[in-house]
């Protein structure tokens, strides 16, 4: 990790030096780096405070920074506990269709045995097929006769 830290401030200081902000914190930088893709230990992000972690778990299972409108929704409930917050933002966490689709574990999790198995991996299969791109994928792929019942029905 000191390598990583390291790397970290260096780039930082390099982009502050071009007027430029890093838009990872440094201790969420620090944990994904050093992260399973699909399996999250929770016991590892459970020290931070409440904004580093919704930012840093976020990170970790989505594999992308919050939208502005994630972290406003999730900056009115800082005041809550660090447990009360970390457990409450695990479950709506947990309930993403990415995670499902991902196949994303949160091990070591001291607040609640997350869902597993068939039937949660398919209810995110069918999260992930409501995306209309991946719909006119899917579409592509079927036979010209289907294709063309299809749009007579939807369209």
């Amino acid at each position: 990790m000191e390598i990583y830290s390291g790397i970290y401030d260096i780039v930082s200081e390099n982009l502050n030096n071009a007027g430029v902000e890093f838009e990872y914190r440094k201790s969420t930088f620090l944990k994904e780096a050093g992260s399973h893709p699909t399996e999250i230990c929770v016991r590892d992000y459970l020290e931070l405070s409440n904004e580093e972690f919704m930012e840093a778990m976020y990170q970790a299972a989505m594999k992308r920074l919050p939208e502005e409108k994630v972290r406003q929704f999730w900056s009115a409930k800082y005041d809550l506990s660090r447990e009360a917050f970390q457990k409450m933002f695990l479950k709506a966490l947990a309930r993403s269709s990415v995670v499902a689709i991902n196949r994303i574990t949160f091990v070591d999790n001291p607040y609640f045995e997350q869902r597993k198995g068939l039937k949660y991996r398919a209810m995110g299969a069918l999260y992930g097929l409501t995306d209309k791109s991946n719909l006119r994928e899917f579409g592509k792929k079927l036979p010209a006769p289907i294709q063309k019942i299809i749009r007579k029905v939807f369209l």
